[in-house]
């Protein structure tokens, strides 16, 4: 009796993942090649960490969306190493121009060590050969040095045996060799060989950074939906992470909000329909009655009694068209029937931990919190969320006014206040205020820190400026327009927001003011080419927070009436 092969561990969780939206499957997937994906997008941004991170996030989320389409024998491996090469390239154009590297690569005459500098010099120039072999010869690279399989491992993921696996490697190799020679690197088979295996060794290095950064995505995605990527704290600002939807499936929630929006259309259209009818027969019988009226000695049409009952009829019709609306008003928002689910509460809220975590990681690692005064201190940051979040929908729901609001979520401060005044010390209650007033200034210099050129010492210097004088610009504009020194300018985090358009509006355009103002100031430490990206950064984080917030609201409020 012959057996057949059973498939490749990744193809069973990719397919597990794309028919059954398996958020195991997804883990595992992740946990399989998370360190290699990473691994090749540090090589491909010149070990730019924090760029490396966004790449990965991008390369598993567009797996997330793409997963039903692959081919069930996509060589997963050699799809990722692709993938990751092709959003490296367009995070990397701008910045860095094919030509450059292309003249270095002539220039360089590789020496046969291993050392970093000779490593990060290939490194771009070799997954660019890489990408450019055939999807067999890829995947046997890939399978080879990168995940590193042995031949019979490799024989079996490819459908061949040990033998011809061999074989197909040292062909891929060669191939390689001739690539990169075209682009004038000189360097031996057994040389290339060589550093292939160290370019797959250097993987586990990035595996905790890598899980991190991923984290958020492969813990509760599905096949339908990308979750709005947020472990990664820059993106608050320009990104608009949005921390109340976070962790809710977006196609759950358009079905959701779908559905509802189709039984109020279709009660206003009906509605609305016998409304026409009966108003154009009132309009005839009133007309009848009127004839009736002029002549009296004419009999009356029996007609006539009709239009005291129809009038009727359309009076009920009014009134129950007033309590479809009431009723319409009433229903809970897409979001509150998550809330209302244990479990589905759960992963919220375990988003919600994660996502403040992040935030919050800085204000943690300078306090010298222990581990599980850290923990401690996230659960309460995760509770203080969730109860905001029950907050808004409250807020949306009730209509309530913004005296009413402002009475809630100021409660709920004074709460985490009292709830952290017992948790941390009083020196670290204090800083923690200030920690927080201070996060938009601090994740606008770290986020742009990441788009400004040069060397390493420069950049520190320019993002530190760039951090203080966000601070006194925020401490004037917040005095001019009559704020507390602890209003929360980050939008995202302002739960009033989500509340009231209003309220938003006026947070997202006090933001700007100071983005204006320090654009303004900011020409004594950048340059003029980083000032108009720094002006770019700033209208990109505006725009991004205005569509996250009225998102989340839509999400967060009741169904329109009919």
């Amino acid at each position: 009796m012959i057996t057949q092969p059973q498939p490749p561990a990744s193809h069973r969780r990719l397919r597990d993942f794309a028919r059954d939206g398996s958020e195991q499957a997804f883990r595992e997937l992740v946990d399989d090649y998370v360190d290699f994906v990473y691994a090749t997008a540090i090589r491909l941004v010149n070990r730019d960490a924090h760029a490396a991170e966004d790449i990965t996030q991008r390369v598993f989320t567009d797996l997330a969306r793409q997963a039903s389409k692959l081919d069930p024998h996509t060589m997963l491996g050699g799809w990722l190493h692709r993938h990751t090469c092709f959003v490296a390239s367009k995070i990397r154009r701008g910045q860095l121009r094919r030509q450059a590297r292309e003249k270095q690569a002539m220039a360089m005459h590789y020496q046969e060590d291993h050392s970093p500098e000779n490593l990060a010099q290939l490194a771009p120039v070799l997954d660019e050969a890489i990408d450019s072999l055939n999807p067999e010869d890829r995947a046997a690279i890939v399978l080879r040095f990168f995940e590193s399989k042995d031949f019979k491992s490799i024989g079996a993921e490819l459908g061949s045996n040990e033998d011809a696996a061999r074989k197909r490697v040292e062909r891929a190799i060669a191939k390689l060799h001739g690539l990169l020679g075209a682009r004038g690197v000189s360097l031996s088979t057994t040389a290339l060989a060589s550093s292939l295996g160290c370019f797959g060794a250097q993987a586990g290095l990035s595996a905790a950074i890598a899980h991190s950064a991923v984290a958020a995505s492969a813990a509760g995605i599905n096949p339908w939906f990308n979750y709005i990527l947020m472990s990664k704290t820059p993106s608050v600002i320009a990104g608009a992470a949005v921390l109340v939807l976070a962790a809710v499936p977006a196609y759950w929630l358009y079905q959701t909000n779908t559905r509802l929006k189709q039984e109020n259309v279709s009660l206003r259209q009906q509605m609305e329909r016998d409304t026409a009818e009966l108003r154009g027969e009132n309009a005839r019988l009133s007309n009848e009655w009127k004839r009736a009226s002029i002549s009296p000695s004419k009999p009356l049409s029996n007609d006539t009694s009709e239009l005291l009952r129809l009038r009727g009829e359309v009076g009920r019709l009014t009134s129950e068209n007033a309590k479809a609306t009431a009723e319409a008003r009433s229903r809970p928002s897409a979001l509150s029937g998550i809330t209302a689910n244990p479990e589905t509460r759960k992963m919220l809220r375990a988003q919600q931990k994660m996502g403040m975590s992040a935030i919050y990681g800085g204000f943690a690692k300078s306090m010298s919190l222990t581990k599980e005064q850290a923990d401690a201190f996230n659960e309460l940051l995760a509770d203080h969320v969730m109860a905001n979040v029950d907050h808004i929908t409250t807020v949306l729901k009730d209509r309530l006014s913004p005296q009413q609001a402002e009475a809630l979520f100021k409660g709920e401060q004074l709460a985490l206040k009292e709830k952290l005044s017992s948790t941390l010390s009083a020196d670290a209650a204090t800083q923690f205020e200030s920690y927080s007033q201070e996060l938009a200034s601090k994740l606008t210099s770290e986020q742009f820190r990441t788009m400004l050129s040069g060397e390493r010492e420069k950049k520190d210097s320019q993002s530190k400026q760039l951090f203080d004088l966000m601070k006194s610009e925020t401490a004037v504009a917040l005095t001019a327009a009559g704020l507390p020194t602890d209003f929360q300018t980050t939008p995202s985090l302002n739960f009033s927001n989500f509340a009231s358009e209003t309220e938003a509006e006026k947070n997202l355009q006090l933001l700007k003011l100071i983005y204006d103002q320090v654009a303004a100031k900011a020409g004594s430490f950048l340059s003029a080419e980083e000032l108009a990206k720094f002006k770019e950064f700033a209208a990109l984080a505006i725009s991004n927070n205005r569509a996250a917030l009225e998102l989340n609201r839509k999400m967060m409020a009741p169904p329109a009436a009919p």
